[in-house]
């Protein structure tokens, strides 16, 4: 194992540099076997060959890699040495043995670097110039010609040898590094193509769950489409709730076949102000975007669409629609996911039928009630006080249950898109401190103070609503306020601010304040119990009550701010409800100056 180990180890190119020099020397050996009359002096033949055969056991034996390289020029150097030994031993200058010392040459003439160039032209003279050393008169001019032109040959071939050897090395060195870069780049690439396999496969794996989810969506239809609104999924919830097999619809059929087509005319033109044109296909394209439109750029919203079956049947579904985006941005479809709500919405339509039939048939009474008790209030028959205290008891109940029946009633109608406003000139201060002079008993029986900071204000609005709006929130204020708090409502107007830009020719400067009054800002704002953070957003639906109020029993039913917001909303304003549990609740209603054009609903 150690031999095997020093072949393949650096010492094993030392030993093959060597090799040539011995095989030659052997062949020479051999020749002076034969003609063993060219042995002039066998102890010098002897010493080469000793020299000779101490090169390869160097060369096999000494740790080369742990001497400096210069080190390895002492092997030839040896060689050049035997070859001089060799000429002394075989006649001298007369030697026919001095072509050997071109072989070391070459091998000095292989190291890095000028020095084995210079050493090896300086030895080969020195060989030449060896058989003088025994016999000094053998030296003449000859000798010293020969010398020269040996050097000149041997530093040609060094030269020669040891650019190409430069050449070669530094070629080799540049296939090292070309192939230590392949090797790194098939790393790169099998690495590359493990993690391209680990993707698909959970990519695969990921694209086998959601199938399966969504084919387990039964009550659900999940429709996806690519970006022309092709149906590429139509899971089992769809064929369900459609009627439609799979293979009929999958990559034949538009979306825009499952919906009403006159509904989707409709919608079109709601969305862009204008008919759509085309037909076929184009006119197919053009609907879908009355559907995937409002998914564009923004958030997917929920809207109710009718459907068709395959038998004809009609079904209102509420329909969320999402757009698939490519990591670019660039859209590849649509996914659909669409709900049945027949049943709710019919429900629910006869449900506020219901509440507006029953409020309707309930108000009517009331009225008369109320009528034949300011007749028995008013009337000629004194009453004792036992008897007018009842009578009040009476109307008071009947008035309340005539505000609850109105109450109802209004929320019927914003329901149905029935309501409106009839808007007139109105001094809003005036509209305030009615509701509060009329709010000022109540706020006595519980102990609450009730404070004001009004200012006149002036908007087109409806009087009887906005005095509305002001009862319900002052009649609330007081309702969630303890006993010993403070309910403060605040009036004030809102100015235009000029919207000029700087540098324009104006009698204003950019942001000043204009006198045209803008609208007015209504404030009211308590010290009572408060509402839950989660709850804020939920106030204003109809029917919704705070678990505040049901903790402490506060009575109502949940219609007084969704009739306010309902209100607000038709004259253009808008609605902020601010709470703290415990500190207490801020409601703040902002109106325009005029109502909308076309009052929202």
């Amino acid at each position: 194992m150690r031999m095997v180990a020093r072949f393949t180890g650096p010492e094993a190119g030392v030993v093959e540099r060597q090799l040539p020099f011995l095989l030659v020397f052997l062949v020479a050996m051999g020749g002076l076997r034969l003609v063993p009359d060219v042995v002039t002096v066998p102890a010098a033949v002897l010493a080469a060959a000793a020299t000779t055969m101490a090169v390869p056991v160097l060369a096999f034996t000494v740790p080369w890699r742990r001497l400096p390289e210069w080190a390895g020029d002492v092997l030839p150097l040896l060689e050049l040495a035997a070859v001089a030994l060799l000429r002394l031993g075989t006649g001298g200058q007369g030697s026919v043995f001095a072509a050997l010392v071109f072989i070391p040459v070459l091998t000095l003439a292989q190291q890095r670097g000028r020095r084995g160039v210079v050493l090896g032209t300086v030895a080969a003279a020195a060989v030449v110039f060896a058989p003088a050393v025994e016999n000094p008169s053998s030296l003449n001019s000859t000798v010293a010609l020969r010398a020269t032109v040996v050097a000149v040959v041997a530093c040609s071939v060094a030269i020669v040898a040891h650019e190409a050897t430069e050449r070669l090395r530094v070629r080799n060195a540049a296939l090292d590094r070309l192939q230590r870069e392949q090797h790194r780049l098939l790393d790169l690439v099998r690495a590359d193509a493990e993690v391209i396999a680990s993707e698909a496969e959970v990519r695969r794996s990921e694209y086998d769950h959601l199938v399966s989810v969504i084919d387990s969506a039964t009550e659900q239809a999940i429709i996806a489409t690519d970006a022309d609104g092709i149906v590429q999924v139509f899971n089992a919830g769809a064929e369900r709730l459609l009627g439609y097999a799979q293979g009929a619809v999958v990559g034949r059929t538009r979306l825009t076949r499952l919906h009403d087509h006159d509904e989707l005319v409709r919608r079109y033109a709601e969305a862009f102000g204008r008919p759509p044109r085309g037909t076929g296909e184009q006119l197919e394209r053009r609907l879908l975007d009355a559907v995937v439109a409002p998914e564009r750029d923004a958030a997917p919203r929920v809207r109710d669409w009718t459907y068709v079956t395959k038998d004809g049947g009609r079904l209102t579904v509420r329909l969320a629609v999402t757009r698939r985006v490519e990591p670019g941005g660039a859209s590849t479809g649509y996914v659909v996911v669409a709900t049945d709500v027949t049943a709710e919405r019919e429900a629910a339509a006869l449900k506020d039928q219901f509440v507006g039939l029953v409020s309707h048939e309930l108000r009517t009474p009331l009225t008369a009630v109320l009528g034949y008790l300011e007749l028995l209030q008013d009337g000629p028959d004194p009453l004792t006080d036992e008897q007018r205290e009842f009578l009040q008891i009476v109307e008071r109940n009947a008035r309340r249950q005539l505000r609850l029946v109105s109450d109802l009633l209004l929320t019927a109608q914003v329901e149905a898109g029935k309501f409106a406003i009839l808007a007139e000139p109105v001094q809003l201060d005036d509209v305030v401190r009615g509701s509060v002079a009329s709010a000022g008993p109540a706020a006595e029986a519980a102990h609450v103070t009730l404070r004001t900071q009004v200012e006149p204000a002036r908007v087109v609005a409806d009087p009887t609503r906005i005095a509305q709006v002001v009862d319900n929130l002052v009649g609330n204020a007081l309702k969630f306020t303890p006993p010993g708090g403070t309910v403060t409502v605040t009036l004030r107007p809102v100015t235009a601010v000029s919207d000029e830009p700087a540098g324009a020719v104006s009698d204003e400067p950019a942001g000043a304040v204009s006198d045209e009054p803008a609208g007015a800002e209504l404030v009211v704002a308590d010290t009572g119990i408060g509402i839950p953070p989660d709850e804020v957003d939920r106030l204003a639906e109809r029917f919704f009550r705070s678990t505040t109020a049901r903790r402490h029993a506060v009575p109502g039913v949940g219609l007084g701010l969704s009739i306010t917001k309902a209100v607000v909303d038709a004259h253009g304003g808008s609605l902020e409800i601010a709470s703290v549990l415990g500190e207490g609740t801020t409601l703040t209603v902002r109106l325009p100056a005029e109502p909308p054009a076309s009052p929202a609903t």
